[in-house]
């Protein structure tokens, strides 16, 4: 069941709550009754909540108890944000194993399926103290990490949590449930093509699986062989990377229906997630009644600390344009403000590398990806060259992070935006030397990224020394420094790489980390390593923008991508905060002097309508 499901769902009974004040004793207090009165006396308006997974503690708080405190906490968050990427999970058990802190138990597994009248009292008493042990390991848990972030740092984590725990968006349900007709029926025509034309000996076989995904233009995920040589297809059901194809909306429904196929689940993904948020937009709040749509994010979900999404539907990559985007609306008397930065990442690696003349490109507000496009053509390409500028623009968005000429080949071919280009490998090959004679000094930046992870691997501790090495060496400038196993950003956060080290193979030396979810290895290279250095840092000019909007207006987005913030402001609002946030996406962090930042941005009823400018 979705968090939402399951806190709102008629069966839903809060048995008992341990409440902890600052460091004294866990008190825990057993049925609604006493529990409404234990949380009555506390002052929220001033108060912090602390929980490991507060997005649902602090959901029944809100929904159920109509209780907001001041500042959300969460070890959940923050565990994800250090010790996940070592330990594979975030669970409260793992971590107090890894800690040391005294074991969890399982009452919680012997409890399930209970009411509270299903207890007895010696059970009861034990459920009892296993609460509140959670609570008093939640507590050391915090103290522990609490160094480690800062005060920006656990806004953020506080102001993601609102977006579920306080939902601000209506969701249209007579629009998501024309779309889910529409979505199933034509799900209905593909299958029925799929297995007429495709024959099922290919879904069971790896190799045959991959090139049919390939023939449809989609970059196949590999994983480690298990025998050591080379890599295979992540194509096994419980391959993370497989997984993370089947939720990926932008592929192509006819792609979409063959993944189906595959895991023989026959639901694609935009059926799934429509089907979800259909089911969420019929919920009805106990204390604020029907159609809310709460926005379920992973604060440092990902590798480089961006957010993700979570809870089955990953509201980060709704189609642009889509029937859902049009169901996201404002409530009556307000509108959606959003803003998006421009080409962050592509502005962060010529920022990165001081590549100057396309760092003055983007700073003088130019059209760089005709600009590119013009060079590849040898020709004036402008807005109106859409074929053109789509090849430009993709390879300004794409080649910064070393993609290949046949990578580069294959997102042409998948195409965005209605754009769809098939190129010949020898023009992609001349692109992609094209991108990296003109702009010499990003390939010399994945050079750096290389010396950067050779000194991360060096040595199982970094000594003062051996960083002023490294800040002797990087010439340029780069906010980051080499870590124990990771490189720590100028956030106090770190891009973590378990078990870093050099190892020998048919191909040359090459560095690997230990890769959690396949249980092998993973590869990482220098353009890897900028790519994710330009995602971390990107990443921070982001939510930075988010954390002073709260500070200035006391608004929190109640969504954001990796590149966006969005809004709800009464109508009166939307220009002034629209304007507000052109600012806030506009300034420099105190490390990235020059750093060429801009924005676009714009207001209307529904998502769709704000990221369209509509303006009304």
């Amino acid at each position: 069941m979705s968090t939402v499901d399951y806190i709102l769902s008629p069966l839903f009974e809060a048995i008992m709550v341990a409440v902890k004040i600052d460091d004294g004793i866990s008190v825990t207090h057993v049925g609604d009754k006493n529990i409404r009165k234990a949380l009555a006396q506390i002052d929220w308006a001033s108060a912090a909540l602390l929980c490991h997974n507060t997005r649902f503690d602090g959901s029944i708080l809100a929904w159920h108890y109509g209780h907001v405190p001041a500042l959300y906490l969460d070890t959940l968050s923050m565990s994800r944000a250090t010790t996940h990427w070592t330990l594979g999970k975030s669970s409260l058990k793992a971590v107090s194993d890894y800690l040391g802190l005294p074991p969890k138990g399982d009452e919680v597994v012997m409890a399930r399926g209970k009411g509270l009248e299903n207890f007895s009292p010696y059970e009861l008493e034990q459920y009892r103290r296993y609460c509140e042990r959670d609570n008093d390991n939640c507590k050391e848990i915090f103290d522990k990490m609490r160094g480690i972030f800062s005060a920006s740092e656990l806004r953020v984590i506080d102001l993601v949590l609102r977006m579920f725990i306080q939902p601000q968006v209506k969701l249209d349900a007579d629009m998501l449930e024309a779309h889910l007709d529409e979505v199933q029926a034509e799900k209905a025509l593909v299958l029925a093509e799929v297995e007429a034309t495709v024959d099922k000996s290919v879904f069971s076989s790896n190799l045959k699986f991959a090139a049919l995904l390939e023939s449809y233009g989609v970059s196949v995920p590999m994983k480690p062989s298990p025998t050591g040589n080379g890599e295979i297809p992540a194509l096994a059901k419980n391959d993370r990377a497989f997984k993370e194809l089947q939720q990926d909306a932008s592929q192509p429904l006819g792609v979409q229906a063959l993944l189906a196929a595959r895991v023989s689940s026959k639901s694609t993904i935009e059926e799934t997630r429509t089907r979800a948020l259909l089911s969420m937009a019929n919920k009805t709040w106990p204390l604020a009644g029907t159609g809310w749509g709460a926005v379920p994010l992973k604060y440092s979900g990902a590798r480089t600390h961006r957010l993700s999404g979570d809870d089955g539907t990953n509201w980060q990559n709704f189609k642009r344009g889509s029937k859902i985007r049009q169901a996201i609306r404002a409530p009556h008397g307000f509108r959606i403000v959003h803003r998006d930065a421009s080409q962050i990442e592509a502005r962060m690696v010529a920022w990165l590398a001081q590549c100057h003349h396309l760092i003055k490109a983007f700073a003088e507000g130019r059209d760089v990806y005709s600009e590119f496009a013009s060079l590849i053509y040898g020709r004036k390409v402008t807005k109106a060259d859409a074929k053109e500028r789509f090849i430009g623009k993709t390879g300004i968005l794409s080649l910064g992070y070393s993609a290949s000429p046949a990578r580069f080949r294959e997102m042409l071919f998948i195409g965005s935006g209605g754009v769809s280009v098939n190129v010949e490998m020898p023009i992609a090959q001349n692109i992609v030397y094209l991108y990296r004679d003109t702009y010499a000094e990003i390939p010399e930046l994945w050079n750096v990224g290389e010396i950067l992870l050779s000194y991360v691997a060096a040595s199982k501790m970094r000594s003062r020394r051996e960083i002023r090495t490294w800040e002797l060496y990087n010439s340029l400038n780069l906010p980051v420094e080499p870590g124990h196993e990771c490189i720590w950003l100028p956030s106090g956060l770190a891009i973590s790489y378990p078990g870093l080290h050099a190892t020998r193979t048919a191909r040359g030396t090459e560095m690997v980390y230990d890769d959690i979810y396949s249980k092998g290895v993973h590869k990482i290279y220098g353009a890897k390593a900028i790519e994710n250095i330009s995602q971390a840092l990107s990443r921070i000019v982001i939510t930075d923008a988010m954390v002073r909007m709260h500070q200035l207006t006391g608004y929190y987005p109640f969504l954001s991508t990796h590149d966006s913030l969005d809004y709800v402001v009464p109508i009166s609002e939307a220009e002034a905060i629209d304007d507000e946030l052109e600012k806030q996406f506009a300034i420099v962090p105190s490390w990235g002097a020059g750093l060429p930042l801009a924005s676009e941005g714009g207001w209307g009823v529904t998502l769709h309508d704000a990221e369209q400018k509509v303006n009304q």
